[in-house]
């Protein structure tokens, strides 16, 4: 009975440090949202939108490139798609002149950590 219980507070304890587990494209999602939402002085709402458009953006190009042994133009590709479809997200939320500030401040924040 003992081992019941503690193989059951086990495998709980186990699925919650699982679960609070970030992946790299909501670390980076998150740290771009922050800092473009400190930059533009966006508000709550506006942050959170920018961050699934953020998130989305991140995963779904991972999940196009990793484990697909892709040339670098094929990346290109995919990564110039991506921007468009950003772009076409960001519409919906910013003004053409407010997507150029976003954008320059993705590539300024992206070059800082290389």
């Amino acid at each position: 009975m003992k081992k019941i219980i503690l193989l059951i507070v086990l495998c709980g304890f186990l699925s919650t440090a699982n679960a609070q587990r970030q992946s790299y494209q909501e670390k980076k999602a998150t740290t771009n949202a922050q800092h473009i939402a400190e930059a533009m002085d966006l508000n709550e709402s506006e942050q959170t939108l920018l961050y699934a458009i953020l998130l989305g953006k991140y995963e779904e190009t991972s999940k196009q490139i990793k484990g697909n042994d892709l040339s670098k133009e094929e990346k290109k590709i995919i990564y110039n798609k991506s921007y468009k479809d950003t772009n076409d997200k960001l519409s919906a939320l910013f003004s053409k002149e407010e997507i150029k500030a976003v954008n320059a401040l993705l590539k300024k924040q992206n070059q800082k950590k290389k």
